[in-house]
Order: C-alpha cells, then structure tokens, then sequence
C-alpha cells in the first residue's frame, strides 16, 4: 500500500496524515507521487483548516475530499454539481458528535466514495441486498410476527418512497411496485377470488389498493402539472421553458404509458377488479385521461419543435439584441401555423402563456443589452447619446414585438373564425410596464442631454453675466440630482423594482422646479435683448428645454413678442426695398449697393441679403413653433407677409438676371469682335480697344459665381479666357503707354533723329488698328510679342535721350545759379588790388567748374549718339547738338 515518505509526512498532524494515506488508496495515487500528493493538500489554507475543524469540532458531522491537478481540496459544505461530475470522497463521523483521537481513529470515521448515480446505487442495494437481507427467515428468528410485518411494511413504503425519487432526480415519473408478496400469481388470483373473506386476502387488497392510491397521486400530479404555474407563482419564464415543459410532461407521460402496460400492474388490477375493489373503475377512467394527455403532451411537443431554433436564437446570451425583430416574424408566423394545425395548442390558455413568456424573453435580453447600471456608467462617462439611443432601440424592439403580435392577431381572424380572442392587457401586462419603464429611462436621459446643454452658456445683454452665471448654478443642482438618483441600489430596469416609482417622482418635481427657475430666467434675458438675432440666438441656447412643458409655456408667451418683432421687420424691408428698387436699377450713387460690385450682381445680392434678413428669422420661428402646443394665429400671418415678400424679392432677382442676360451676354459677345487698338482722331495717340461692356460682363459672370448662381453657357466661354484677356490687355496698355510717351515727350528738334524708328512702330502696330481682333487667338499672342520688342526699344532710346538731356540742363542750371560778381549786403568797400585778386580767383574756380560741367555735357552727347546710332555729320544731329 503506497503511503507519504517521511520527508512530506514531517510537520504534518497525525489524524490528518492517516485520512491522507487513506486517500491515496481510495483515488490510486502512485507511490512515487504520494509526497506531492501530501504536499499539495497542505500548502491549502483552506483544505488544512476543513479537515482540522472536522477532526476537533464533534458538531462537525462530515468533510468532503475533491480531486485537484495534484492533490485534493477538503470543504465541510457539501460538493458542488461540477465537483459530483468526478470522483468525491466523503469522510464521516461514525457516531453523532463522536471525539476523534489518534487512537480511536480507525472505528470513529467511515470514509466512502460519492458519485453523481449515488441515488441510484442506493436503490439498487436497497432492493436487492438489504431486502433480500430483511426478508430472509433466518434474519428474523426471535421476531414475532408483529414485529416482522411493520418492519418490512414500513421498509417497502421506504423503497416505494426511494424509487419514487430515483425517478424523479432523472425527470421521470416512477411507480412504485407493490410488495413480492403482495403481488398476485397466476394461481393465486383464483384463490384470493374464493378467499377474499379471509384474513390474508384482505391484508393483500389493503396493500394492492394502498399501490394503486399512490399511483392515482402521482398520475394526478403530472396529470395537474400547467406551464402557467410558473408565471402564476410571480416568476418569468421563457419560452424554452414551455417547450422544455411539454417534452417533460410527454416522458413522464409516456413513461407512465408504458408502465401502466406492464403484466404486474395488469395483474394488481385484475386482482382487485376480481376482489370487487372500488379503486378499480376510477383507476380505469384515471388511465383515459392519461391516454388523452399523453395524445396532447406528444402533439404539442411535435408541433412546438419548429419553434426551437427560432427560440433558441432568441434566448441566446449571445444574441444581437439590435437583430432581435427579425425573428419576431417567423416566430409568430410559426405559433399561426401551429395555432391552425394543431390538435391541441389551439386554446387562448396556451397561446397567452407562450406569448408572455416570449415578451419575459425580450425584456431579458433587452436588459443584457442596457440596464440600470449600464445607463449610469455611460451617463457618467458623458456617453448619454449613445445611452439615449440605445434606450431607444430598447423602446422600438419591444415595441415592435406588439405590432408584429397584433398583424398576425388580424391574420388569424380572418383566416378562421375564432382568431386569437384575447386581451391584449392580459399578454403584454409585463411588456407594457417595461416599455414603460423605458420611457422613463428615456425621460431621464433625455432631461440630462437637455441641461447638459446649459454648461458653456452665454446670455448676451446688460444682464448677461448675472443670469449666464444663474443658468450655471441651475445646472449644479441639476447633477446633484441627477447623482442622488444614480445613488439608488437596484436596477431601474427592473420592472419589480416598484421602489422606481418613488425615486424617479421626486427626481422629476426637483426637475419641474428647476424648470420653474429656467422660465423664469428665459423671460428676464428675453425681455433684456432687443434685436431679433439676439433673441432668436437666446432660443437656440436653450433650444434642447423649450420641449419641456412649463418652459414651453414661456416659450409661446414670448414667440407672439417675437412674431410682432418679426412683423415689424418685414414691414421695413418691403418698404426699404420698394423705395430703393428705383435707385438700384438706375444705378445711383446713393444706391444701397456695394461699390465694388458690378450692376446686375450689385442688385442680385442686394435683394439676397434682404431675403437673408427675413429668412433666418423666419425658419427659426417655424422651427421653434413646431414646439408649441398650437400654432398661433400671429404666425399665420407673418408667414403669409414673409411669402408674399421673398417671392417679391425672388422675382426681382429673375428679373434682373434674365434683364441682364438678354441685354448684356449677346452685346459682349458682338464686342469681341472689334479690333484690339484705335487712334484717337485729335491726338493721334493710341488706345487699347477692350470695350467696358466686356469688363462689366466678366466681372459680372465672377460674382455670379461666387454667389452660385447658373451662369449663361456664352457668358461662361468668354469668362473661361477672363486671364488670357487680363493678360493681353495689360500688356496692350503697357506697349501703348510707352507708344504714347514717345510721341508726347519727343520735342521738334529730336522727332526727326527717331522718325524712322516711329514709323517702325506704326508699322508693327498697324495691324492691331486693322486687322487683329479679340477673337484671333492665335494671332494676338504673336503681335503682342513683336510691338513690345519694336516700341520697348524705341521707348529706351527715347528715355535714354530724355535722360541725358535732363542731365545735360541740370548741369547748366548749376552755371546759371550764383552770378559771378555779387555785392552782399552791408559789406565794406575793399581796395582795388584786393578786389581784382578775388575776382580772377572767382573767375578761375567758374572756368574750372564750366571745364568739368563741359566734359559732362559731351559724355551725355555721346550717349545719345551711341543710343541713336546716327552719324555725327548728319545735319539732324548737328541741330539737335546746337539746340
């Protein structure tokens, strides 16, 4: 026999080593293991102080072994189910309250091993072994017959009693047999039909009879058993537990079918029939009804087995709660199918149990979905959006349920008859109170989104700081609230919680009353502000609380303030509108238009921001009244004004836009066509040709854009080259300018030095005055290069000679400055020796700065000579150098 070495054994009790050792016998340990064994049960706190309270408290009547990955663990409670799955050991006191000690430890404890069939093990040795035990005669000499009879009368009512059980742990229901010796033989039926007077026949109907009532009780009870029962006694069962009920009561059903077939019960039953027992004719009609609920039992399940997966994916813990509606179709498609099919599923009993616990199995998934907790955590983790539309969902899915209920309710109608005649009130009692705590849920997320809105507010106006400051201190209170509120303990998800009901009413007056103050502070910053913006802004800031009832009703207190405000601003811009239409058509200095902006545009955005004034306005007040209980008859007609108004201010627009496209597209178009450069006829000078009709249509067709309005297709070409013509025109002013400046600046004596060169640039820009036009493309480019090199160097020659000539006669003004000889106011008469010395110095320092000046003025000659490139003989120059 494998024991622990002495090595584990040391430090270890001895009561504690022994029922180690035992152990490891009862569960195979290998010798080579037994140390670890021994060492892994002690190093557990817990087991060491279980089996040391066992051995030292007599009280204690029991302790239970479970094998672990290397040892076992020691509980004084009893095994779990998982832990009855293997092997247990139970060590037990053999004796009630018996002291154990090392040297009565073998005869005070019994060790013996527990297994999930105990029940059945039990049975088996109770039937066989003991019985046979008990009913041997040589086990019951020195007993009188008394004593013999109520011994084993009492054991048969224990092994009836233990059978019954076996059979209900396994879902069965089991009936018991009569005693062996009570059973009836062949031969001895006759017999006891002759004898029934006598005494032994008497004891033998007593006991038949006695099986047969204990039958009739257990029939009777299955016969009994309703799946209402389970909603009757305040629980919420689910509809896997109706199909789970009826394939439970078909077994049992079947069972007792089978067993009342069997020849010993046969017997028993014609034994009393023959002993004209009273028992026999209801036993008879009890066995109809049994044939008639087993019929039922077994229809119903066949019928309730197309439901199972549906059920199961609606039971399902991992089910998407989202998904969930689609099922319900096809579920109550199937209860339909079955409700028109079935034998016995067809009555309103059935149906009611079913549909309630199908709505129990929505509200369980839909609290695995959201519950209590899940929508405080998220409040607090400010995710109340997310909870709002969870909670919502919730709301939607359960009610979708009904109105599924409800479709397919019309659809039995009308297929038969009878339909499902039912009180909704009576199916959807518990969905009905879910759904409305769900509105509740509702309620108060969305009170929390509401004033969540109230933490950055700013109220404009004299008072703003003070009341901003108020709305601030109002939303303080608010989450002081709202935490006492989430302070609660249960699930207010819950429908049984009716604590709930309490808890959020006096939520909500705390709510109502911050509601009051809201009102009341709405009102103060309302009457403040003066302008329409700013009063419109003041509804936006509070626009998620103007749903709530008492702010609504200072809400529709102020919108007829609001309506008259409105009105009264409409009226102005009519008026503004029609008295300043003339002046904006004909283009007047005073017209209300912005400078920058050409004439069609200019008006089109003029009327635009008028429509702008009155429409923000406008959609506001519709918006906030849709959030009044009743439409005012004031809005009616200030809306009637502002339609009449914007379809004027629309029609202007029209107007001005077709205006200008039929007068101004085709009349720039025709524009292109005229060539790029003219010559003013008095001057002679030249002009860039680019009409201001084609500016004001690009310039038009720019705006337009920019104010997305539909450009005509022609206008749109021309304004797609609008940087080609900004291009060509500022260069065209550039080689014009310089054209232009060369001819004006030139003086008589220097035109005929550079009258080849002018008729040069004559020439190259000839055919910009007769043949060239804005629409030859693919020439302009090519002319524009060639004038710009021809008149840029004719231009540079010209300021070079303009240069040097203004060098040239700023040199001669310095000569010209101070004469040679001046008298300075009171000087004094000097000798003439002195005078003629300073009058040569003076005439010496001139001629030095007249040399100097001089090489200046034939450098500055020699310049222009070399810039002209003309012969120093030629009579043109010569004149030009004498001039």
């Amino acid at each position: 026999m494998a024991e622990a070495g002495e090595g584990a054994a040391k430090g270890v009790e001895a009561r504690t080593l022994w029922a180690l050792n035992r152990l490891i016998v009862l569960l195979g340990i290998r010798p080579e293991k037994a140390d670890k064994f021994v060492s892994g049960f002690t190093s557990e706190e817990a087991s060491a102080r279980a089996i040391a309270r066992f051995m030292d408290d007599p009280e204690c009547p029991a302790c239970y072994f479970a094998p672990t990955s290397e040892s076992v663990s020691c509980t004084t409670d009893l095994p779990s189910a998982q832990q009855m799955r293997k092997k247990v050991v139970a060590m037990h006191r053999a004796s009630p309250e018996v002291q154990i000690s090392k040297e009565n430890l073998a005869e005070s404890v019994i060790l013996m091993e527990m297994t999930k069939n105990v029940m059945d093990l039990l049975n088996m040795y109770c039937q066989s072994v003991y019985l046979s035990t008990l009913t041997n005669p040589a086990n019951q000499a020195g007993w009188s017959d008394l004593i013999a009879k109520d011994l084993m009368d009492k054991y048969h009512v224990f092994l009836a009693s233990l059978h019954v059980t076996v059979g209900l742990m396994k879902g069965h229901t089991w009936l018991p047999h009569p005693p062996r010796d009570a059973l009836p033989t062949s031969g001895g039926m006759a017999a006891a039909g002759g004898g029934a007077g006598s005494s032994g026949g008497k004891d033998k109907v007593h006991v038949l009879e006695g099986a047969v009532i204990t039958w009739t009780k257990q029939i009777r009870h299955v016969l009994k058993q309703d799946p209402e029962v389970l909603l009757k006694d305040g629980k919420n069962p689910e509809p896997s537990a109706e199909l789970k009920f009826w394939r439970s009561k078909a077994a049992n059903l079947n069972s007792i079918h089978s067993q009342l077939g069997m020849d010993a019960l046969k017997k028993v039953l014609k034994f009393l029939e023959t002993n004209k027992s009273t028992y026999t004719a209801p036993f008879s009609k009890l066995q109809k009804e049994v044939e008639e609920a087993r019929e039922e039992a077994n229809d119903n399940v066949k019928f309730l087995a197309s439901l199972t997966k549906s059920i199961d994916k609606l039971t399902s813990d991992s089910a998407d709660f989202e998904q969930l509606e689609h099922l319900f179709e096809p579920i109550l498609h199937n209860i339909l199918l079955i409700w028109r099919y079935s034998k016995f599923y067809t009555t309103p009993t059935r149906l009611a149990v079913l549909i309630r616990e199908i709505c129990n199995s929505i509200i369980a998934q839909a609290v695995r979905y959201i519950n209590g907790g899940d929508i405080f955590t998220m409040i607090s983790s400010e995710e109340t959006v997310e909870c709002y539309a969870k909670l919502e969902n919730t709301y939607r899915i359960c009610t979708a349920f009904k109105d599924c209920y409800l479709l397919f309710r019309d659809i039995a109608a009308n297929q038969d008859g009878t339909g499902w005649k039912m009180k909704n009130d009576a199916l959807f009692v518990r969905l009905d109170s879910f759904r409305d705590r769900c509105r509740d849920a509702l309620d108060f997320t969305r009170t929390v989104i509401q004033f969540s809105k109230l933490e950055r507010v700013e109220i404009g106006g004299t008072k703003g700081k003070v009341l901003s400051d108020c709305v601030l201190a109002i939303r303080e209170e608010f989450m002081k609230c709202v935490e006492t509120f989430k302070s609660v303990s249960y699930d207010i998800m819950d429908v049984g919680e009716i604590q709930f009901e309490h808890d959020y009413f006096q939520f909500r007056m705390t709510v109502k009353d911050l509601d009051r103050r809201l009102g009341s502070l709405l009102a103060s910053a309302f009457d403040d502000l003066d302008t329409i913006s700013m009063r419109i802004k003041l509804f936006d800031i509070f626009e998620g609380l103007l749903e709530r009832p008492i702010i609504q009703a200072e809400l529709e207190k102020k919108h007829k303030m609001l309506l008259h405000q409105v009105e009264q601003d409409l009226t102005a811009v009519e008026t503004g509108f029609v008295e300043a239409k003339d002046k904006v058509d004909q283009c007047f200095d005073d017209a209300p238009i912005f400078s920058n902006l050409p004439p069609a545009a200019g008006a089109i955005f003029w009327a635009r921001c008028s429509r702008h004034r009155i429409n923000d306005p406008m959609n506001k007040l519709a918006f906030y009244n849709l959030a009044l209980r009743e439409t005012p008859e004031e809005f009616r007609e200030v809306k009637k004004q502002h339609q009449t108004l914007d379809k004027m201010l629309q029609d202007y627009e029209l107007q001005r836009y077709q205006t200008w496209e039929q007068t101004s597209v085709e009349a720039a178009k025709e524009k292109l066509k005229m060539r790029l450069l003219r010559r003013q006829e008095k001057s002679g000078l030249l002009k860039v040709n680019f009409d201001p009709a084609l500016v004001r249509l690009l310039r038009e067709v720019r705006f337009f854009l920019i104010f997305d309005i539909e450009v005509p297709p022609a206008a749109l070409e021309m304004f797609s080259r609008v940087a080609t013509y900004r291009q060509w025109v500022a260069q065209l002013d550039h080689i014009v300018g310089m054209y232009n400046a060369v001819l004006t600046e030139l003086l008589p004596v220097e035109e005929p030095l550079l009258e080849d060169r002018i008729a040069k640039m004559d020439q190259v820009l000839s055919p910009g005055l007769t043949e060239l036009k804005w629409k030859s493309e693919d020439k302009i480019p090519e002319f524009i290069e060639n004038t710009m090199r021809v008149v840029s160097d004719v231009s540079g020659v010209v300021e070079i000679m303009k240069g040097n000539l203004r060098s040239i006669s700023g040199i001669l003004s310095q000569w010209c400055k101070e004469p040679i000889i001046s008298r300075a106011k009171g000087s004094k008469p000097m000798a003439l020796d002195e005078f003629d010395l300073k009058h040569k110095e003076r005439v010496g320092m001139r001629m030095m700065t007249q040399s100097e000046g001089g090489k200046e003025i034939h450098k500055f000659v020699k310049d222009s000579s070399e810039a002209l490139k003309v012969s120093k003989v030629a009579a043109n120059w010569k004149a030009y150098v004498d001039f």
